[in-house]
């Protein structure tokens, strides 16, 4: 079934009345305000300095969060990029969403058709729709790609294993390639060498990357400078008065994912007795907050600034900058000098607090009052929140989101609390509810209660005095978890997942998979 049949008729009506009247339609969406939802790759809890950060400083993002609402419980659907990305776009959560992790038994798996998008509501509701950056839930050639799914306008990686380099082939613009011939040459695989990471990248004295395998070692494309462009380009196309309609972009930049390489290390050039990686990853913020102010400018010169709601997250916790082996769960260590991780155990591909715990706020100029909120609040809820900012009729899909739109006054008492928030990633699941954080590694394994609010680090295991917390907790895993075709589900086995695995193959349902064209700048098959 086409998706387009299951948003409700009211929406199509709607969108059918607007375009019957031009006048009408610019009353209404005078009064809706343009959103914009900026996801960052990887962004660690401190890498911020208004989180805290102490070794260089990010003053737009900053303004930003000080002048709006900055939450200090939020969390990412997901410990890892496609599944968090799903669930931002769908409102839903990993044992709900069509995106349960990064790859399932037929590969790197794709949003369906069936599947509804904030961007498909907002487009019906009247929005012009743009995506640039990293994507990760369709590859080309699905039904996944962003131009399917909602976007008027599509400009980044599909991807989400080539958006790890910096220097691309090409990128896709909407279903064509354009392509990047000064980029050919690029050794990735060198890039990938977590062995050897101060020799990854050359930077010359003033701090400017240096590529020396290519034929002009500066006149390289850098991805994110292109895709900051198409974003640019994209609000200056859906302006106030050029089309008559409020617009919606998603901004999922790939920075500061690993592996780490910026165009210009600025003043991160120093200390040199710091570790490179450290520095580079150090750039990457400071660049998408440069970026950041480079927006709020033009929104400011276009006259639309305080007419747009920005929001600003990460996709997932703490990453470790990629300068030693990956690891998971408790075994992921601080960064030395950027001490970026926050109070946490864990970090990405974990549902332990370090996976999932993110920077998040909302940005309104004059119309947000600004606060500092603990409410726990998490990506799914900028379904219904967007939904809501732009009066669109209500699709009548179940969303594991709230509105946070009552936040945006202070009204708490109008603000519909979460029951509970619920995390898996394979047989790991984890639940928070109220200030509690329950976690098991298996159904089979002691599943650990933790008074999360005061024992941010989950050091003390309080399930034996509270046994009622944990059954209901155990209850919410049980029944949130709708079992899934191809990935791997919390009750099976490491050889059931494979047989999954094995029948994809038999059955001609692997999927797709869209590599550079040089094997010199393929990743390894590991995330």
């Amino acid at each position: 079934m086409n998706k387009t049949f299951i948003l409700p008729i009211a929406i199509i009506i709607s969108s059918v009345f607007f375009r019957c009247n031009s006048n009408i339609e610019k009353e209404i969406n005078a009064g809706r305000p343009n959103i914009i939802f900026i996801l960052a790759d990887d962004l660690s809890y401190r890498d911020l300095s208004i989180y805290g950060q102490e070794q260089f400083s990010t003053p737009h993002l900053d303004n930003l969060a000080r002048g709006g609402i900055r939450f200090t419980q939020a969390y990412a659907a997901a410990p890892e990029c496609a599944p968090s990305r799903c669930s931002l776009l769908t409102g839903k959560h990993t044992g709900h969403s069509a995106i349960r992790t990064n790859s399932s038994a037929r590969g790197q798996d794709n949003l369906r058709d069936e599947d509804v998008t904030i961007a498909e509501v907002l487009k019906e509701a009247g929005y012009r729709t743009g995506f640039t950056g990293k994507w990760g839930i369709g590859l080309p050639g699905t039904e996944g790609v962003p131009y399917k799914q909602g976007f008027d306008y599509a400009f980044g990686y599909y991807d989400q294993g080539r958006a790890h380099t910096f220097i691309p082939y090409y990128l896709w613009e909407n279903d064509q390639k354009k392509f990047y011939p000064q980029n050919f040459g690029f050794d990735m695989k060198r890039r990938y060498d977590y062995t050897n990471s101060e020799a990854r990248n050359t930077y010359d004295q003033e701090g400017k990357l240096f590529i020396g395998e290519l034929k002009d070692p500066y006149g390289y494309a850098y991805s994110e400078n292109e895709i900051e462009k198409a974003a640019h380009d994209f609000i200056e196309r859906n302006a106030p008065g050029k089309t008559g309609k409020p617009f919606f972009l998603y901004y999922a930049t790939q920075l500061p994912h690993g592996p780490v390489i910026v165009d210009d290390l600025g003043k991160l050039q120093e200390p040199k007795e710091i570790m490179q990686v450290s520095r580079e990853w150090a750039a990457m913020v400071v660049k998408l907050d440069v970026f950041t102010g480079n927006l709020i400018a033009q929104l400011k010169e276009l006259g639309a600034y305080e007419n747009t709601v920005i929001f600003f997250a990460s996709d997932n916790g703490y990453s470790m900058c990629g300068y030693t082996d990956r690891g998971n769960g408790p075994a992921w260590p601080d960064d030395p000098w950027l001490k970026n991780k926050g109070p946490f155990t864990g970090g990405k591909f974990s549902v332990l607090e370090g996976g999932c715990r993110i920077p998040f706020f909302i940005s309104w100029p004059n119309h947000i009052e600004p606060a500092i909120r603990n409410d726990i609040v998490w990506l799914p809820d900028f379904f219904p929140t967007a939904m809501e900012l732009a009066n669109a009729p209500d699709p009548a899909l179940e969303l594991d989101g709230t509105s946070l739109i009552p936040l945006f006054t202070g009204d708490k008492n109008k603000f519909v609390q979460h029951e509970f928030l619920y995390f898996s990633k394979g047989r790991e699941q984890a639940v928070r509810l109220g200030p509690w954080k329950a976690y098991r590694k298996s159904p089979a394994s002691k599943t650990r209660l933790h008074l999360i609010e005061e024992d941010t680090y989950a050091e003390k295991d309080l399930s034996s005095f509270y046994p009622e917390i944990v059954k209901r907790a155990e209850s919410i895993m049980q029944s949130e978890h709708v079992p899934h075709e191809w990935y791997w589900n919390p009750s099976e086995s490491a050889a059931e997942f494979k047989k999954k695995k094995e029948r994809a193959e038999k059955t001609g349902n692997l999927l797709p998979r869209f590599r550079p064209n040089d094997n010199s700048m393929l990743p390894p098959q590991t995330k």
